[in-house]
């Protein structure tokens, strides 16, 4: 009974492996709206993972309302120029985030000029780019926003520019490094399972093809799962 617990665990590493959907250093946005939508319903099961983000990902809307459009557009590229000079590797960088797979793309100026629109208000221009800040083990979220606040304030906001600070994500990388941790977990679980109900009955486990899936549970802290489920009947 638990050979065949820990045989399906190790099948289902084994078909992650073949088939896993991120890159192992691919960066998720785990509050991506899409993802969100996919897990917001789902509550952690008993074989989980707490673990702090990698990343905060702020939101940065840039607004210039100069009335002659290149004037307004050449101000809003040097802006962006010199947001781009003043991030540093393990301060406060800049990134694009894609939001229909919610994952953060290398930032580009010429990817970011492509992102300007026009503003609902007459002779406004906007784009929103992203700051991304590393999290370490001592930080809380009044100390991650302190840090893209003095950034910010400390930007070059040429002409008619203004800028103001959105609504922030954690970003983790490659979260499917984490599955084999969770499926060994999962089938702890099922052991326990079967120790307590004794001879006569058998456990299954279920979900184990599920991607890692993940709630926000803290300002930093988020909970990895495999959706999975247990269940025990007599015989077998």
């Amino acid at each position: 009974m638990i050979r065949k617990i820990m045989a399906a665990c190790a099948l289902a590493v084994a078909v992650s492996s073949a088939t896993n959907a991120w890159a192992q250093d691919e960066e998720i946005v785990v509050t991506a709206s899409r993802r969100a939508a996919s897990y917001e319903e789902l509550v952690p099961p008993t074989a989980s993972l707490k673990r702090r983000a990698d990343f905060a990902v702020i939101a940065l809307e840039i607004r210039n309302d100069t009335r002659d459009q290149s004037q307004r557009l050449s101000e809003m590229r040097e802006a962006l120029r010199g947001l781009q000079s003043r991030a540093r590797p393990g301060a406060v960088t800049l990134a694009i985030v894609d939001d229909d797979v919610g994952i953060v793309r290398p930032f580009s100026l010429a990817a970011a000029e492509d992102l300007i629109r026009a503003d609902r208000r007459p002779d406004t221009s906007t784009i929103t780019v992203r700051l991304r800040t590393p999290i370490s083990a001592n930080d809380t979220l009044e100390s991650v926003q302190q840090r893209i606040t003095e950034f910010v304030n400390q930007a070059p906001k040429p002409g008619r520019t203004e800028m103001e600070i959105g609504e922030s994500q954690l970003t983790m990388v490659g979260v499917d490094r984490y599955r084999e941790q969770l499926l060994q977990a999962i089938a702890a679980d099922g052991q326990s399972a079967a120790n307590l109900f004794g001879s006569g009955y058998s456990v299954s486990v279920s979900g184990l093809e599920s991607q890692v899936a993940w709630l926000r549970t803290g300002d930093l802290e988020l909970t990895l799962f495999i959706p999975y489920s247990l269940g025990v009947e007599r015989g077998g």
